[in-house]
């Protein structure tokens, strides 16, 4: 079905038709779908008729949706719908190039080491040479102002594309695919006139207004608030109503009638052109006859042949009515027999062979275009119907071809011809009279597909891609938007000595409740299966394990019953059971659930392996997960399904289990929280190891207890997205300060300075950020528990990260945070702000903006052993103060037990050179041992305060204070920056109490200490 009304396509077969005398095309160069001038395009395209494609590098599979659930490949093909549907409305066409979208890049240098930039300027060049333009338009210049990577990486690569474009020997692989060079005349970049407003991530002309820098020779002004009287609004209205179809992206732009600016800088001209344009095509020839001068080098006689079918598109122009198109079929019709005969004597021009080609490669396009616009005027319309959507390999169909001949026009003789993959059976099982007068000329035909039928996929996903590029089929259909239809009803229509070829793809025409389709056909498999998980993960094991795994097979066979012989495909040594399970599955839609158990030797080295489901099924078999992609109709409640869909693609990848062992030590016993926050996996990761985690719901998030937790986990940008969170976070900073331990991962910007962390810190704008997943990573403090508890962390577990180190790092940070790791892009400042630790009170926060939400869902060994080690903080913290403890004479001597339970009521102090920890004449029952500094000791003589001796780390002080509430003796002072851990006599009390043996050590260092005490003062007398 049309993505727009019927009225709209008389306004189209309008436009069509002034375009056929034109050969100005204009080619749009970005790096993403919704990148475009958007006026541009209409502008182009309604007002002068010309031929306007844009050209995009990805299809946007790293973007945002803020419409439905699909992502990476799936999102690009939704994307690819928009954006057909946002050229249907801006008479554009799109194409793509074979990069995947891997999500935000810094500059152009960091994208092209990634997509190549060889491989970048041939996929330009590819573009340019398949839409033969006069003039290219460059969204982006290759430079910093750009904003994202990926617009710098393809603005710069542009820049040599136009160059090699023409020239025969650069890629001449593209000359084997039939893709014959091409040189456009002239070269722009669109100026930025976004008025600074840079929401969209980039600058989107949103403003058009007069901008006087811009107002001066070499760069061009047009107006597309200019009004178009065929769709009777501005062709910026039209713009927007186009540009609004990114839905995904969230674009609401108003359309309103007005002037709108656009700028656009010439970069290179090969033609003269004056100071001040003022349309793009100055210097140019864009009518039919251009091609006279490029590639034809100026060539008379073919200027002569082509001014007669220019005339003929006039005179057809002259003769239109909406209302009688008829009048003007006979002008396009002499015209189209015109654009054969100067085809089929090219060879006689007196024209180089590469000009000839060129030429050739666009007449067959023009003239597939004459023959549409005639077929509209003498209303002429072929469909091809099927009885089914969806078929299985070896199954029959039925195919109804049917011309419409809506003017009763007479008509010679019509062939119908059907198109098929070539190892498919066609019958002809019904014919009609295909010749006359009638209405309605038909052809019926049965197809009978084969057991190898292969299986429906977009053309860029039938063989999987690797990081960054699709891997695409040497010359058609790579670049376009999907490949050709699977089948298709061709229709040889001969009037009066002349021959139209009309092409449809077969397809599905139904009702359902809230509208209607038109499905093309699609070859699925007759039972596909569903993994329960894709991926495993375990520990190496000294012992033989055991891992239980759950498929799903489903029927997707309309008319019977179907059976099936499933088994999973093991590594060598790996025992399973079943060997296999038979099914029989009744309807389509039925579906049945089999469990496997997988033996594991012991002794398996760590590494990644690959378990495969396949299922036999009429002697062959099928390893496939089949995941459809479905458009609906807009207002219709609910994601759409099978039955009201009015798009659908289906991406097939490999039924296989991913089973990772990880060489892996982790803490148990631990009770986490966690508080979700974005979109991630991270527990789902972290479930195969039996770690006990609790989801903090909204509605428990006031008054749950958090100290039943060993550690609360803050999920990605829950401070963002849960209110509930925000007005509980003093909650969550008292449950640290009582010795909890706090893991937040990265929040965005709104986390700063709203008192949600223990202590001040600053984003940078835009936040620091590690792009590059390759970036070498420092560990700042190799000795720190994080880096050796439980899991010896070091280099190598930074090496296969996927997709980037970390965004939203600290930028700036109070003292009291301890930065541990250090990374930056390439020639970038270190960024220390990724990993910081803080002691809070108690307990123990932690920041990290390293992105363990992909790397973890991504099966990242090193991101899960120093996970692991975050996680085991809480573990790690008390063994690194039982450590310290044991270096303090007063708790040397004490057994293990004993010190873990004193590590566990200690609480951390910060203070700052000049602070009083306690002054004399106070009463305190506190115990401070200094772990960082010097703690100067003070006693009041009269009016003076003097230093009696400076205490250093490791010393204890108020050892008898902490058994009662004494007066202090003597004051205490930070000299510098002091770390203490303290010890509230109430506390240590209560732990005397439940370990009688800590008093007895306790009155033996009392009385050492009085003995001491009375040593000093014998000695002073």
């Amino acid at each position: 079905m049309s993505d727009h009304d019927p009225k709209q396509r008389n306004i189209d077969l309008i436009y069509r038709l002034r375009g056929l005398g034109m050969t100005g095309t204009l080619l749009h160069i970005a790096a993403h779908p919704d990148d475009e001038d958007i006026g541009l395009l209409s502008y182009m395209s309604h007002k002068f008729g010309v031929r306007a494609v844009y050209w995009s590098a990805t299809r946007g599979e790293g973007g945002q949706n803020r419409i439905g659930p699909y992502k990476g490949e799936a999102l690009g093909i939704y994307r690819t719908w928009e954006s057909l549907a946002s050229r249907a409305l801006d008479g554009g066409e799109s194409l793509y190039g074979p990069f995947f979208d891997f999500g935000y890049s810094k500059n152009a240098e960091e994208s092209l080491s990634k997509w190549g930039s060889k491989e970048m300027v041939k996929q330009i060049v590819r573009a340019i040479r398949m839409v033969q333009p006069q003039i290219i338009v460059s969204r982006w210049k290759g430079i910093s102002d750009d904003f994202h990577g990926h617009h710098q990486a393809v603005g710069k690569a542009t820049y040599e594309a136009f160059d090699a474009a023409g020239d025969p020997g650069r890629f001449p692989e593209l000359e084997k695919q039939g893709i014959t060079a091409w040189q456009p005349c002239k070269f722009y970049h669109s100026e930025n006139n976004s008025g600074g407003d840079l929401k969209a991530g980039g600058a989107v002309n949103i403003v058009g207004e007069i901008n006087p820098d811009f107002e001066r020779s070499g760069i061009l002004r047009i107006n597309t608030g200019e009004y178009d009287p065929i769709a009777g609004c501005t062709y910026q209205e039209q713009a927007w109503l186009a540009y609004n179809k990114h839905q995904t992206q969230a674009m609401g732009l108003a359309p309103k009638p007005g002037d709108f600016f656009y700028y656009f800088s010439l970069y290179k001209s090969l033609v003269p052109v004056p100071d001040r344009e003022k349309e793009m095509f100055d210097g140019l020839d864009p009518t039919l006859t251009g091609l006279a001068d490029y590639p034809a080098e100026g060539s008379v006689s073919l200027r002569k042949k082509l001014e007669r079918v220019k005339d003929g598109v006039h005179q057809a122009i002259q003769e239109f009515r909406a209302d009688n198109p008829i009048n003007a079929s006979k002008p396009l019709m002499e015209s189209l027999s015109m654009l054969h005969e100067i085809r089929r004597g090219l060879e006689k021009e007196d024209i180089d062979s590469i000009a000839q080609k060129a030429i050739d490669l666009y007449l067959a396009t023009k003239i597939k275009d004459f023959e549409h616009v005639a077929a509209k005027c003498l209303g002429l319309r072929l469909e091809c119907l099927t009885n089914t959507a969806r078929i299985t390999p070896g199954q029959q169909f039925r195919l109804s071809s049917k011309l419409w001949n809506h003017h009763n026009i007479q008509i010679d003789q019509v062939i119908f011809n059907i198109g098929s993959p070539d190892d498919w059976k066609i019958r002809s099982v019904q014919s009609a009279p295909l010749a006359g007068t009638s209405d309605e000329l038909t052809a019926g035909h049965e197809v009978i597909t084969t057991n190898t039928a292969k299986l429906s996929c977009p053309y860029w996903l039938e063989e999987p891609r690797d990081l960054y590029h699709y891997k695409w089929p040497d010359g058609e259909p790579a670049g376009q938007p999907f490949g050709p239809p699977l089948v298709y009803g061709e229709c040889e229509v001969i009037l009066d000595k002349q021959k139209i070829l009309l092409r449809e793809p077969a397809v599905h025409r139904e009702k359902f409740s809230g509208g209607y389709r038109e499905l093309p056909l699609a070859v699925i498999p007759p039972i596909s299966l569903q993994p329960k998980d894709m991926q495993e993960f375990l520990q190496v094991s000294s012992s033989e394990q055991q891992l239980e795994l759950h498929v799903t097979a489903r029927s997707n066979v309309d008319s019977k019953g179907i059976k099936g012989h499933l088994k999973l495909e093991v590594p060598a040594a790996w025992q399973v059971d079943p060997q296999a399970v038979d099914l029989s599955l009744e309807k389509f839609g039925d579906a049945v659930s089999a469990r496997f158990t997988v033996n594991i030797p012991k002794n398996i080295p760590a590494d990644q392996y690959l378990l495969r489901y396949m299922v036999g099924v009429d002697n062959r078999y099928y390893d496939v997960i089949l995941n459809p992609v479905r458009r609906g109709t807009p207002g219709l409640p609910g994601q759409p399904d099978a039955v009201n869909c009015l798009r659908e693609q289906y991406i097939t990848s490999p039924a296989s289990v991913k089973v990772c062992l990880f060489d892996l030590e982790l803490v148990q016993k631990q009770n986490y929280g966690y508080v979700k926050g974005a979109e991630e996996e991270i527990v789902k990761a972290l479930s195969h190891f039996n770690l006990n985690f609790h989801f903090i719901t909204d509605q428990e998030m006031g008054y749950i207890d958090l100290n039943q937790f060993d550690a609360v986990v803050i999920g990605p940008n829950a401070y963002l997205v849960r209110d509930k969170l925000r007005k509980n976070s003093a909650r969550f900073l008292e449950y640290v300060k009582h010795g909890g331990t706090l893991i937040v991962q990265y929040q965005g910007y709104a986390y700063e300075g709203k008192g949600y962390t223990p202590y001040p810190f600053r984003f940078t704008q835009p936040h620091d950020r590690v792009t590059d997943e390759n970036a070498p990573v420092t560990i700042l403090k190799p000795d720190y528990s994080i880096f050796n508890f439980p899991n010896i962390i070091s280099k190598a577990d930074f090496e296969g990260w996927f997709k980037d180190r970390g965004l939203y790092f600290f930028n700036q940070w109070d003292k009291r945070y301890e930065p541990m790791l250090e990374c930056n892009d390439p020639g970038e400042t270190p960024c220390k702000g990724g990993l910081l630790v803080a002691g809070y009170g108690q307990g123990t926060y932690l920041y990290t903006g390293y992105s363990f939400f992909n790397q973890l869902s991504a099966g990242v060994p090193g991101a899960f052993r120093l996970f692991a080690n975050i996680l085991a903080l809480p573990e790690a913290r008390i063994l690194e103060r039982i450590k310290f403890l044991k270096s303090i004479p007063l708790f040397s001597s004490l057994d293990q037990e004993h010190l873990d339970s004193i590590a566990r009521i200690i609480f951390e102090q910060w203070l700052e050179n000049g602070e009083y920890i306690c002054r004399q004449g106070e009463e305190g029952n506190e115990l401070y041992v200094i772990k960082k500094g010097n703690v100067q000791v003070m006693q009041k003589s009269k009016d003076e305060e003097k230093v009696i001796f400076t205490a250093k780390q490791g010393v204890c002080l108020g050892e008898l204070a902490i058994l009662g509430n004494i007066t202090r003796t003597a004051s205490l002072r930070a000299l510098g920056n002091v770390q203490l851990l303290v010890i509230k006599g109430k506390q240590f009390l209560d732990l005397l109490k439940k370990y009688p043996d800590i008093s007895i050590h306790m009155l033996e260092l009392m009385v050492e200490r009085v003995l001491t005490i009375e040593q000093r003062a014998s000695s002073e007398t």
